[in-house]
């Protein structure tokens, strides 16, 4: 798409640099190109589809350049009247698109605004005095395809939107892979899939019919090898946002209509594809700040998640930040993509030059560190680790099992299944189920789990817990013990000890202390450096009939990791590389005997420019091929580099000013 840079300056409020606006874009992944220094044309991929528009173009260029000039002031918008229902339409079942249309009619010929129409020009765009010229300033504005037919020629009681048939090679002009079509009764109206400009339909009072479509980019650009589309430098098939776009799209078209001019709209409606429920996300602004820019403010910070169409809520400081992404960004899924986003507006190259952080350990969080060590030693002691469900029914017999008798109830407000479900206040009573059912089956249960547990209806009230079962036989028959051994508060008072020491205590107290769900005399509660963190004890028998455990004998615990704490870090140990060695040269001199080792150490320092402590006879040779009364020293000389040029030439002139200076003496040196 053609987009004038007149009218995205307009938007954004000053002049835009044509240089970075086409680094931007390529940067992004979309492809660009300037037409006379007068249009931008944008190719943009199906993710970025706001970038093909002057509007999403905009807010890109605005978050990036904060400080910049700001927009012209806008109008506030009016509430615009609903449009009027009437014309049916219908689409298959499971079609991956949506068409939206409307029925207007345009008393004469439509006059454009003098800068609506110089925008037009100025993106190549001829003016036929028709409705084609609304539907092409909406196009342009709004990256959402559009187009018009004479709705006197056309089945409106038969509008449907179906599938097309499969695309014939030797028909350029057939449908394109996963395109769809547009039909009134057995007219093809039109083929949603090939971006075409509307149809120039004559204004002279009779109803056009009007409509905007919208396809799945999935389904029009599957992944390599999954689907049709083999044609990856072929025109662009979707430029919508998201099923709701085409309808927005209309909307806008048909105010055109009755602002520019003149016209009315009669009907309007809509079929296909429903857009799902934008997600909501909590992202720690601290996190984006550390991957992004740790300096980066929460305003701009904002404003770059809102440029690709997120809603963020006003930022607080010390607050999460409340993100709203459109169904038209499935790829804005978490706190990494959001930053990846964040830093896509931005500008790779304002990133930071810097490590990434460690994935592997050791990790700075030490409740990370507190999970891992207590999933580790339980599993060493053979215990199995399960996940159980954070709902439970209401009137679930256990329900209350382990949870405080002081703690509200969280229930769940919501869909009619979801009525009679609350929220576990403990991990004991699915994971006493599960130890119900082991029993039945094996006749030994040794379970245990690590999850989080809601301690109030409050967002984000929730608390790490560990807690284990065991039960059953824990040592097979022996000549010693011809009955298998049961499990007893012994081995679970060993599990809670090699807990402790994985949380970096050294010892435990158990303190006597009733809990509804224990027996009497064998229930306590586990303090850690005088701090309670957790109960332990054996079932009663009331307790255990209703875990299906009836006449055994069931040891279990639970503790609290916030309360626990956990290790204290591992410092990350850098070794420090030993340093190089100095460059160096060597040089052998012959000398007389009487001519002392000393000197010629002092002859080779001066002339080749390094300290006496760096010069040192490194071999010493008499005799042989040596004259007699001479000596041969063999010198190693380091030095201290003072030239930028190759380290050979600076060896190279340092040695022979070292052998000019032992000639000088007349000795001999090579």
């Amino acid at each position: 798409m053609k987009i004038p840079l007149a009218w995205l300056e307009h938007e954004c409020g000053g002049p835009v640099d044509r240089a970075a606006l086409l680094h931007h874009l390529h940067e992004s992944g979309a492809r660009a190109g300037l037409h006379a220094d007068r249009a931008v044309e944008v190719l943009p991929p199906p993710e970025l589809a706001h970038l093909g528009s002057v509007r999403g173009l905009a807010a890109e260029v605005r978050a990036r350049n904060p400080a910049g000039p700001t927009p012209p002031p806008r109008p506030a918008p009016q509430p615009s009247a609903p449009l009027p229902d009437g014309l049916a339409l219908a689409a298959e079942d499971g079609l991956p698109g949506r068409v939206a249309a409307a029925l207007v009619r345009l008393p004469g010929e439509v006059r454009l605004p003098d800068a609506a129409a110089g925008r037009l020009r100025a993106a190549g765009v001829p003016l036929t005095g028709t409705v084609a010229d609304l539907a092409a300033y909406v196009g342009l504005e709004t990256g959402q395809p559009l187009g018009a037919a004479d709705a006197g020629e056309l089945d409106l009681n038969g509008l449907r939107l179906c599938s097309a048939a499969p695309a014939d090679p030797a028909d350029p002009a057939g449908p394109p892979p996963a395109g769809l079509l547009l039909r009134a009764g057995e007219r093809t109206v039109a083929v949603l899939g090939r971006d075409t400009p509307a149809a120039a339909v004559p204004a002279d009072g009779r109803d056009t019919l009007v409509w905007a479509w919208w396809l799945d980019p999935a389904a029009v650009h599957p992944a390599p090898g999954t689907g049709p589309c083999t044609d990856p430098d072929g025109p662009p098939a979707v430029r919508g946002h998201d099923p709701r776009s085409c309808d927005r799209a209309v909307a806008r078209l048909v105010a055109l209509v009755t602002d520019w001019a003149g016209g009315t709209v009669t009907a309007a409606g809509g079929a296909g594809a429903p857009a799902p429920a934008p997600r909501v996300l909590r992202p720690d602004p601290g996190e984006l700040r550390r991957l992004v820019d740790p300096d980066l403010d929460l305003a701009t910070l904002a404003a770059l998640l809102a440029a690709g169409g997120a809603v963020v809520a006003p930022p607080e400081e010390g607050h999460p930040l409340h993100v709203t992404v459109p169904a038209a960004r499935p790829d804005l899924d978490g706190v990494p993509a959001l930053a990846g986003e964040a830093a896509r507006v931005r500008g790779y190259p304002t990133l930071l030059r810097r490590l990434p952080p460690s994935a592997a350990g050791p990790w700075p969080d030490r409740a990370r560190l507190l999970r891992r060590g207590l999933t580790t030693a339980a599993l060493r002691r053979g215990l199995q680790q399960v996940t159980t469900p954070v709902l439970l029914r209401s009137g679930e017999p256990l329900g209350a099992v382990g949870t405080p008798p002081e703690a509200e109830p969280v229930t769940v407000h919501g869909r009619a299944g979801l009525r009679a479900m609350q929220v576990r206040g403990s991990l004991l009573p699915g994971l006493l189920v599960v130890a119900g059912r082991a029993l039945r089956r094996t006749g030994t249960a040794h379970v245990f789990e690590v999850g989080q547990v809601a301690r109030s209806a409050a967002l984000g009230d929730e608390s790490w817990r560990f807690a284990a079962v065991l039960a059953g036989a824990v040592a097979p028959p022996s000549l010693v013990e011809p009955r298998p051994r049961t499990a007893g508060f012994a081995d679970l008072n060993g599990l809670l000890r090699t807990a402790a020491a994985a949380a970096g205590h050294e010892a435990l107290a158990l303190t006597p202390e009733p809990h509804a769900e224990f027996a009497a005399g064998a229930s306590f509660t586990v303090h850690v450096r005088g701090t309670a963190v957790g109960r332990a004890g054996v079932l009663s028998e009331e307790t255990a009939a209703l875990a299906d455990a009836a006449g055994e004998r069931v040891c279990c615990a639970e503790l609290d990791l916030h309360l626990l704490g956990g290790p204290a870090p591992v410092p990350p140990t850098v070794r420090i590389p030993e340093p190089l060695p100095p460059p160096a040269f060597n040089v052998s001199v012959v000398v007389p005997e009487a001519v002392s080792a000393g000197e010629v150490l002092r002859v080779v320092a001066r002339a080749g420019g390094t300290e006496d402590r760096r010069v040192a006879v490194k071999d010493l040779l008499q005799g042989g091929q040596v004259p007699a009364g001479h000596l041969s020293l063999t010198v190693r000389a380091e030095f201290l580099r003072t030239d930028d040029g190759p380290l050979r030439d600076e060896r190279r002139r340092r040695r022979e000013a070292v052998l000019r200076a032992l000639a000088d003496r007349g000795w001999s040196g090579r």
